[in-house]
């Protein structure tokens, strides 16, 4: 027993000096690589490779009482307004898009700059915070106000207030409780780890540094208007597909290489899009009859039925088109942006539109993840067919990334 201790005495002094001196290496070989790694943006804020622990801490600034009692006033004040718009409704939690948007028309009439929490609709009398915005990116102090309102019902307010470079943000939520009167969510003070104002007219800033997407810290906000065009084409014919098992827009096609698209992963998200419900998955374990399959596909491009039963692997047996439904083990990881929209829209002249896309990612800060452009025919009913997609790998961070059912198979 005394032999077996003493040899791992002498084991333990020999091999310790070793690990000691390879992690001390290591150390400085760390310490090397970080001193050099510093990234500087446009705005003129510079991050450090090495986060101190304080970084990740939200910086909260004490409010005294009148700044307390000012921003409530201006939360409730804007709550007491909508009333109008929300008396009679059952469930303050579930407001249609048509209410939500005409209480921040109404906030607009007041002179308010008011955004949409669903980001749908354009913050009103943008140009203010927009002002406010170009003047903090010239090194100016600079300040200004914002609304937000949710289907959810809950309403906030934000005063973002820039000195010296750094941007203070107080903030106040609240909803309707008891007898329609506002009950308050939460009221703070904050001075933001780090933000920016995109050329896309993005306020993004984060409250404090990020550890990990499940504790993310970015805040997003819309100030620059988008076209209406902009907003119909993302709605009716992006968003619905998106880049979810599916690769219509995450591969370069045209007319001629329809051969590319997987049209029967890509079939539940049209079918989805023209139904306005999901495809029900036990009732097509089988496959897709013909008829339908042809019907949804055909609504959206301009393809043969020859073609279709090629690039779709009709099966003339069954007479369905194949069809799995999304499980874990028939698609691969894939990271998904938080959001995309159609930043411009383009009218080629010929009866085609194209549409510049962009997806977001909140996580990562980005306000361009993603990026690609879609090609889409104007038919004579008003509605539009896809004829292309071109993948802008110059502006993409990331491409989500993408399998087909089949492969799995």
């Amino acid at each position: 027993m005394r032999k077996r201790i003493f040899a791992i005495i002498i084991l333990f002094l020999v091999v310790m000096p070793a690990l000691l001196e390879g992690c001390k290496e290591a150390n400085q070989a760390s310490g090397s690589i970080e001193e050099e790694n510093v990234h500087s943006s446009e705005d003129g804020y510079t991050e450090p490779a090495e986060k101190d622990e304080q970084d990740y801490t939200l910086k909260v600034i004490e409010m005294d009482a009148q700044e307390q009692k000012e921003t409530l006033k201006k939360l409730f004040s804007f709550m007491e307004s909508c009333k109008k718009v929300l008396n009679g409704m059952a469930d303050l939690g579930a407001i249609d898009e048509d209410t939500l948007h005409g209480m921040i028309e109404l906030g607009a009439k007041e002179g308010l700059s008011v955004t949409c929490g669903n980001r749908d609709y354009n913050l009103t009398n943008y140009e203010k915070v927009d002002d406010a915005l170009k003047a903090a990116l010239a090194g100016k102090d600079a300040k200004a106000e914002f609304y937000q309102v949710n289907t959810v019902g809950v309403f906030r307010y934000y005063h973002i207030s820039f000195v010296k470079g750094e941007l203070f943000v107080t903030s106040a939520s609240a909803l309707f409780g008891e007898g329609m009167e506002p009950a308050l969510q939460q009221l703070e003070k904050i001075r933001a780890y780090r933000w920016e104002y995109t050329e896309k007219g993005w306020l993004i800033w984060e409250k404090a540094l990020s550890r990990n997407q499940e504790m993310d810290m970015h805040i997003f906000c819309r100030i620059l208007p988008l076209e209406a065009q902009c907003r119909e084409i993302a709605e009716q014919y992006i968003t619905p597909v998106s880049y979810f098992c599916n690769n219509l827009f995450l591969v370069d096609w045209d007319m001629s290489g329809l051969y590319k698209i997987e049209f029967n992963d890509l079939f539940e998200f049209l079918y989805a899009a023209e139904n306005g419900k999901r495809l029900d998955g036990e009732a097509y374990a089988e496959g897709i009859p013909k008829e339908e399959f042809e019907a949804v596909i055909r609504r959206y491009f301009d393809i043969s039925v020859e073609e279709l039963e090629k690039y779709g692997r009709f099966d003339r047996e069954k007479g369905r088109y194949p069809w799995s439904a999304i499980g874990i083990r028939n698609r691969v990881s894939q990271l998904q942006p938080s959001f995309l929209e159609v930043v411009r829209c383009a009218d080629n002249g010929d009866g085609t539109l194209t549409a510049y896309v962009e997806a977001v990612s909140v996580e990562e800060g980005l306000d361009c993840y993603y990026a690609h452009v879609v090609t889409l025919r104007r038919k004579e009913d008003g509605q539009y067919v896809y004829v292309g997609n071109q993948v802008d790998r110059e502006h993409s961070f990331c491409i989500p990334a993408y399998r087909a059912r089949r492969e799995f198979e």
